[in-house]
């Protein structure tokens, strides 16, 4: 038992029995006002609770039954049992409602003591909780990153390897004669490998920003048509290529090389999407304060629920040697980034449609610009 509460109990044992000496000597008559009489039951309600209060309480009755008692004795004051009962009832009355008071008062006490621990757990079982979440989330995000950068190093060394293959094949034949013209054709199978590679490398270096971009305005039409050589090639002879581009200057701002990219990662994937041919329409337009750029092909589309994950990373339904999930989010992440956007339109059976929408910029007044 704490000293304080020992203390208190003594206190008001003494105060009780100093009481009951007076009530039994002098009568209950005799005593000077309630308000010093009531003095165990406030010590005993602030200092030892309801508990301690009603045994307080219950001890005061007694003196006062005593005090009551003495002044039939004497018979003086009181000299009948009813005036000694009506004597008797204003400090019990006086008692019952000052110990139910502090009861009430102790008892809201002690209720909003309890809710202030409980409230002091919950805090600290969040505060615990919230660390737990914390460090799941980095331990997910962590374990996120490395299966992406599994992911990217698997497809990167799969395809790079397939680069190097051809690289070697081909400077293996050293030791063979060759004409010139055979020597020069060598060579150019060399440099096209070689590029190929390169495209790899810069297409990886685009998705995890190790270079900042480039930016500056150009027309996107010019570009367009400049690409247009290249498009033909990789669609093949089986692939029609339609264009409508506008007669007007459609400047736009961004890395150059990322925007050609850019396009012919949507060339790669509508040429997956016809091995028997088809067609292929590239569009652009000024609306508003924005340019359009649209490319639609007459392939095999995608259902709704591919075409809403088209731009994940990584994400693809090609098999492994044909797709990695890196084209598609490379061109989402380019567009984004220059505050465009991009929307993509398919069904089974009836094509796809990418439609990519930037910002108009004014006519460029420095040097670099690409016209």
């Amino acid at each position: 038992m704490p000293l304080s509460r020992m203390f208190a109990i003594a206190l008001i044992s003494a105060s009780l029995a100093l009481l009951a000496i007076s009530h039994f000597r002098y009568g209950l008559a005799a005593q000077s006002g309630l308000l010093l009489s009531i003095l165990p039951l406030l010590f005993a309600g602030l200092l030892l609770g309801r508990h301690g209060l009603w045994i307080t309480a219950g001890a005061y009755l007694i003196v006062l039954v005593l005090g009551s008692w003495t002044d039939l004795q004497q018979g003086t004051a009181v000299p009948t049992l009813h005036d000694a009962i009506a004597n008797l009832l204003q400090p019990v009355m006086g008692c019952a409602i000052v110990g139910l008071i502090l009861d009430r008062l102790i008892l809201k006490s002690d209720i909003n003591r309890q809710r202030t621990h409980e409230l002091v757990q919950l805090c600290r079982q969040l505060e615990v909780e919230i660390r737990e979440k914390e460090q799941s989330q980095a331990q997910l995000t962590h374990s996120q990153r490395m299966d992406s950068l599994g992911k990217l190093a698997g497809n990167a060394a799969h395809d790079f390897n397939n680069v190097l293959s051809v690289i070697l094949g081909y400077a293996s034949q050293r030791d063979t004669p060759f004409s010139s013209e055979a020597a020069n054709e060598q060579l150019d199978r060399i440099v096209a490998a070689t590029r190929r590679g390169k495209q790899m490398t810069d297409k990886l270096l685009t998705l995890a920003r190790i270079d900042p971009p480039l930016r500056e305005t150009f027309d996107a039409n010019a570009s367009l048509r400049d690409l247009l050589p290249m498009i033909r090639s990789m669609l093949g002879r089986r692939v029609e290529v339609a264009t409508e581009l506008g007669g007007e200057r459609a400047w736009v701002h961004m890395d150059y090389m990322e925007f050609e990219a850019g396009v012919l990662n949507i060339v790669k994937n509508a040429a997956d999407a016809m091995p028997e041919g088809g067609g292929f329409r590239i569009a652009s337009e000024r609306v508003g304060e924005e340019v359009h750029l649209r490319f639609e092909d007459t392939g095999h589309g995608m259902p709704a629920d591919v075409a809403e994950r088209v731009f994940e990373p990584f994400f693809t339904t090609k098999p492994p040697s044909k797709g990695s999930g890196i084209g598609l989010a490379m061109v989402y992440r380019t567009i984004a980034e220059s505050g465009g956007r991009v929307e993509v339109r398919s069904d089974p059976g009836h094509g796809t449609g990418f439609l990519l929408r930037l910002p108009l910029r004014e006519f460029p007044q420095y040097d670099d610009t690409r016209l």
